[in-house]
């Protein structure tokens, strides 16, 4: 179910009116059954093995009181083993396939399965892994199975984060408030701006399509273009998804953690990933980075837990050799900027700091959308070697540019004074945002490009 469609519209409507109508007590359970309905319209099937998978790490979690080593132990193996099985296990059987194919010139006795990727199955396992950790090193067990289950599943956050922690938002389940109206007001922005960040992801989508399908027919400064559309989209798409789970949680009282800060707008690397999905850096640092060492053994320590960590990082994305050069490109570049801050490198100016910045994340992209890592070279080779080729659309140029003057930080503080809060200008403006993005529509409207991790 497609937050920017109508049948999502109608659904959530139903959740909030049917939530805010009945008795506090049994709004839990008609949220973990919305919830359950929200994950099956995808595929059904798949709703008993989630069930199962919630109940063993709210056990897990009681468990991590009293035995948090063996918690931690059987939570890690369990949830990393059914995030292995569902999302690499097709890759390691093709790779290893393909490699002795090569190696004894016949096809081997084994082929991928054909798994059908789970929907969300990277946030769902990473959501319940740092739960059991969180318990085991001191917080509040969930003791009641319908609250837990409700923090697992609840679908604002269900499919595309952000990754939440018990913390956050089990004290929200267990103390459930009575409707504001400032539920609705803080609601509304969030829920207009989505979709109008969505919609423009979408218009950006065929232009990346044709761009990444086959870069040989297009110039460099096309290509650059392209990339840098594709750097809008991606963050277009998935904060836009953000802010419509925002959204949605606050139409029924519940605050989610941010997950974008206007990421280009960052001057370093690190800055870019405190911007950038923040609870997945949150989550890589915490559960990643600092039980590898962080910078707490020397230099070259910290050098290899910044790279590892982000290696990590990129191969929870997907099963592909790419989006393992993304995370490593991206460990690459933070390792750098530690080093060069360790040795007392100054910092660059702010425009060049900004440039550098964002054209090491538009070559990280490359590979992060290229379907093959031949593909990714031919698009940077082709983008470094001043070829000449077919353009892109005249506007695609056009909103490349006013993308890039809307990350100028001044622009927000302009529109807050323009537009104050719970002033009838800000509701005229959201209204004519939203008819705007009504106007520009795609008529078939494209998955979030996250629902695929």
């Amino acid at each position: 179910m497609n937050f920017a469609t109508l049948g999502y519209v109608v659904f959530l409507l139903i959740i909030v009116a049917g939530y805010w109508l009945m008795p506090r007590t049994w709004g839990r359970y008609w949220l973990v059954a919305a919830s359950l309905v929200f994950y099956g319209s995808w595929n059904p099937a798949y709703v008993p093995g989630f069930a199962v998978l919630i109940v063993a790490n709210w056990a897990l979690g009681l468990m991590a009181v009293a035995r948090p080593r063996l918690a931690v132990l059987l939570g890690v193996s369990i949830n990393l083993s059914v995030l292995a099985f569902f999302k690499y296990a097709d890759w390691v059987l093709g790779s290893s396939a393909n490699l002795l194919e090569r190696i004894t010139g016949e096809p081997p006795g084994f082929s991928p399965l054909g798994i059908i990727l789970p929907l969300a199955i990277s946030f769902v396992t990473f959501t319940m892994l740092a739960y059991v950790i969180d318990t085991a090193r001191g917080s509040r067990p969930e003791r009641h199975l319908g609250r837990f289950a409700l923090f697992v599943t609840f679908f604002p956050h269900l499919i595309a984060g952000p990754i939440m922690r018990g913390y956050e938002f089990l004290p929200q389940v267990r103390h459930p408030r009575p409707f504001r109206r400032t539920y609705l007001v803080a609601a509304l922005p969030l829920l207009v701006g989505g979709l109008f960040k969505k919609t423009l992801g979408d218009n950006l989508a065929p232009v990346v399509e044709s761009l990444f399908a086959d870069p040989t027919g297009f110039s460099s400064v096309a290509i650059w273009i392209g990339v840098t559309a594709f750097a809008f989209q991606i963050y277009f798409d998935f904060s836009g998804y953000t802010d419509l789970a925002l959204g949605s949680a606050q139409l029924l009282g519940f605050r989610l953690p941010r997950n974008f800060d206007w990421p280009y707008r960052s001057l370093s690397i690190q800055e870019f990933w405190r911007r950038w999905h923040m609870t997945l850096s949150r989550w890589l640092r915490d559960y990643l980075y600092i039980p590898l060492g962080g910078s707490r053994h020397g230099p070259a320590r910290n050098y290899l837990a910044l790279f590892t960590t982000m290696l990590l990082g990129g191969l929870w994305h997907g099963a592909g050799l790419t989006f393992v050069i993304w995370g490593g490109w991206h460990g690459v570049g933070l390792a750098v900027h530690r080093w060069w801050r360790r040795r007392g490198g100054g910092a660059l100016p702010p425009p060049a700091a900004w440039g550098v910045t964002f054209l090491f994340v538009l070559i990280g992209w490359i590979f992060f959308r290229a379907e093959s890592v031949s593909d990714a070279m031919t698009i940077l080779t082709r983008a470094i070697s001043l070829t000449d080729g077919a353009g892109l659309p005249a506007w695609t140029a056009v909103a490349v540019v006013a993308f890039l003057a809307g990350q100028w930080p001044g622009w927000t503080d302009l529109l807050r004074e323009a537009l104050p809060q719970g002033s009838y200008r800000r509701y005229a403006a959201q209204g004519a945002v939203l008819a705007f993005t009504v106007l520009i529509l795609p008529v078939d409207a494209t998955e979030f490009i996250y629902f695929q991790f």
